[in-house]
């Protein structure tokens, strides 16, 4: 005799897809869309930065449209006509530089347009030297304990006597949490720049940097002839600190990461020698004499 399965069996399928089709759809998609890009010229391919803050454009006519995350256009780079397809890698943030890669399906190519944008750095109320309102600005972040930020110094004195009315340098406090005494020397410093002495006391600290102490930085002040008590209650005032953190907060911004890290108009010096500054001066010199932007 055949045995006959528990009713109960027989209903768990109509029960599940009772409960399927009584549950609501949680899924849904918010979509806005946003201003359209008007491109020059009929685009083939799009790309984005992985930080959202550019858009490459890839058009007819061998160009490269790069906008900004606002849907400005900032620039135009002429590629291969070929190429009709475009990828994107690289992350400022994190010091990986933009890269843009194109290929051409019709000659089975692949090039890589390296992309050097500039960023914006604060300079308000920093110390500089050179004219004020220069073309060039040099921005270096530095640490008073590092040791190769006080090799530097010769490399600005010489990009200065060659560009005296072109170049400004500009210097930014970024003390390392390694060094102990940073912090604290660039304090010294930002009291001895409220009384006009800051590049004076800069090279001093750089050439005592292996003794640096509050007493070290009362000899300094002293030996400059500066005011040892407006010093002192600089040195601890809570402007000189709120400066410095300024300065720490605009580096993080600008991806500083280590010192000295130099920028030329915004854009990264990858090699600390005087042939890579001039070249990046002299680039900047030629866009300004050409009418051009800057990426």
């Amino acid at each position: 005799m055949a045995l006959k399965a528990p009713r109960l069996f027989g209903c768990f399928p109509i029960i599940f897809a009772a409960l399927i089709l009584a549950t609501p759809c949680q899924a849904g998609v918010d979509a806005e869309v946003s201003t359209a890009l008007k491109t020059p010229a009929a685009p083939l391919d799009i790309a984005a930065s992985l930080d959202g803050k550019w858009t490459y454009v890839l058009a007819e006519g061998g160009k490269l449209f790069i906008y900004s995350d606002k849907g400005t256009l900032e620039d135009t780079v002429t590629v291969d006509p070929a190429m009709d397809h475009i990828a994107s890698s690289g992350l400022q943030a994190a010091n990986i530089p933009d890269r843009v890669y194109l290929a051409s399906s019709k000659n089975k190519t692949i090039q890589t347009v390296a992309l050097d944008f500039s960023v914006p750095i604060n300079i308000q109320g920093a110390p500089f030297l050179g004219p004020e309102n220069a073309p060039v600005v040099v921005v270096a972040f530095s640490d008073f304990e590092c040791p190769y930020c006080g090799t530097v110094g010769g490399l600005f004195g010489e990009i200065l006597a060659k560009h005296p009315k072109e170049v400004k340098v500009v210097f930014k406090q970024f003390p390392l949490a390694m060094h102990k005494q940073a912090q604290s020397a660039a304090l010294a410093s930002l009291a001895a720049h409220r009384q006009g002495k800051f590049w004076q006391y800069h090279d001093l600290l750089f050439e005592n940097q292996k003794s640096l102490s509050d007493a070290k930085y009362n000899e300094l002040a002293k030996k400059l002839g500066l005011d040892l008590d407006r010093f002192n209650k600089d040195y601890k005032a809570p402007v000189s600190r709120q400066a410095l953190e300024r300065d720490m907060a605009d580096a993080q911004i600008a991806g500083v990461r280590g010192t000295p890290t130099i920028f030329v108009n915004g854009r990264r010096l990858k090699e600390r020698n005087i042939r890579d500054l001039q070249q990046m001066v002299t680039q900047e010199l030629s866009k300004r004499s050409k009418g051009g932007a800057s990426r």
